[in-house]
């Protein structure tokens, strides 16, 4: 099963924009392409992509989601912001038959499954989620401008 957290063993792109088509989400005519600005593995199962295509978007992924407001305050602790928006998923499931839910052993019900499934794609084991952030764009591909900043090695 093709995963989108199997990016951290082989960064193909075309795992990233097979997930992104999954999403109301359109590449802009007259830009054409889109640039992955980062990518962090936040714990050993929640993954964040920055992604500039017109606007900057953030795609996270992670298994074990409890619901919605915890995945909003994930976003707003990582952007340090609260301006961003959710991307509505194109075919939402509901909770008790996504892969997520089914490949588990034991997983609770999330406390608001309903509105968090219009948002919560899926790659494999992992619900997926993404927001377009306010960020000024022009400023997208400098690290400088990226809400956790920049570690250089």
């Amino acid at each position: 099963m093709k995963m989108l957290r199997d990016f951290v063993y082989n960064p193909n792109a075309q795992i990233v924009l097979d997930t992104l088509k999954q999403f109301d989400f359109t590449l802009p005519k007259e830009k054409g392409n889109i640039a992955l600005t980062s990518f962090e593995v936040i714990t050993p199962d929640s993954f964040m992509w920055r992604i500039y295509a017109g606007d900057i978007y953030y795609l996270y992924a992670e298994d074990y989601v409890p619901g919605l407001e915890y995945i909003s305050s994930v976003f707003q602790s990582y952007l340090k912001s609260n301006e961003w928006e959710f991307i509505p998923f194109r075919s939402p499931k509901k909770f008790a038959q996504s892969n997520p839910v089914l490949q588990a052993d034991v997983y609770q019900g999330a406390t608001d499954a309903d509105d968090m499934m219009k948002y919560a794609g899926e790659s494999g084991y992992d619900f997926v989620f993404l927001v377009r952030s306010k960020e000024d764009p022009s400023l997208a591909l400098f690290s400088d401008h990226a809400p956790q900043g920049y570690l250089s090695i």
